[in-house]
């Protein structure tokens, strides 16, 4: 969280908007400043201080003095956002008044983006008023604060994240294989790695599992003349009429049909 003091405003060292054409990722810094970054367009992957961070449009995140971080994937081409450093106000008073996340979605973009060209065009002289950009800065900071007072602030993804996605591809297949049993191997709460995996991702980690063997039992079907009963216990599940309701209920139709459906459209090809 970052501390909303007004007794004096903020200090602005610097800012700008950058934008790239071509695949990009942030270098390997730490800096000793507080730096704020909103999201125009695209996705900034932001590692720092070991956790993992997405930042969409109109997301923020802030990154603290003295925090080495870095990108840890590449963004796309077209990837924007606002980037500010700034420093605390010389007198900070005694309790801040409010806080405003390290990371969190914004209610109104609009708004926040209006502030950040405002703070900009101080930021590059536009003014003739000294400490124009600092007032400005401590305005978009209020905007945040009041924007994201009852917001759920969005939690960094675990750095441990690939690790989990590998481990689970490599045994989704397993009859044992649970949320309960991949929590314990690598160490993670169940309800932590639940809410994590839903959050990066839009669905659970069980939906995760099933559309590996889905799409498993859909290349077996398609590709070879198992029978059905075979191709469950491939993908892990030793129930052929089980196997069958699962499919069908996932993909609408039984694993019969579509594997008529499949030779079919190969045997029509131009």
């Amino acid at each position: 969280m970052l501390p909303l003091y007004l007794h004096e405003p903020y200090r602005l060292v610097m800012g700008g908007q950058f934008m790239s054409d071509e695949t990009w990722s942030h270098m390997d810094r730490t800096i000793y400043d507080y730096e704020l970054i909103i999201g125009v367009s695209g996705v900034v992957f932001m590692e720092a201080d070991g956790l993992m961070y997405e930042v969409k449009a109109g997301d923020i995140l802030f990154l603290m003095p003295g925090e080495r971080h870095r990108g840890y994937r590449l963004s796309s081409p077209g990837v924007s956002f606002y980037w500010f450093h700034f420093h605390l106000p010389e007198t900070l008073g005694t309790e801040p008044l409010r806080s405003v996340p390290r990371y969190a979605e914004c209610s109104n973009q609009s708004r926040v983006h209006i502030l950040a060209r405002q703070l900009l065009h101080a930021a590059n002289g536009g003014y003739r008023i000294p400490r124009a950009g600092d007032y400005f800065l401590t305005c978009l900071l209020i905007e945040l604060a009041e924007q994201l007072e009852h917001s759920n602030e969005l939690e960094a993804m675990d750095p441990r994240l690939p690790q989990l996605l590998e481990w689970t591809r490599l045994h989704a297949l397993d009859r044992d294989i649970s949320v309960e049993r991949i929590a314990a191997h690598l160490g993670y709460n169940k309800d932590y790695l639940s809410r994590m995996f839903k959050q990066r991702f839009g669905s659970g980690l069980l939906t995760y599992i099933h559309h590996i063997k889905l799409e498993t039992a859909k290349e077996i079907l398609a590709d070879s003349k198992l029978h059905i009963k075979e191709v469950a216990v491939q993908v892990g599940i030793h129930d052929d009429k089980q196997f069958a309701k699962w499919f069908k209920r996932l993909s609408g139709v039984t694993p019969t049909a579509y594997r008529e459906a499949f030779a079919r459209t190969r045997l029509n090809k131009p």
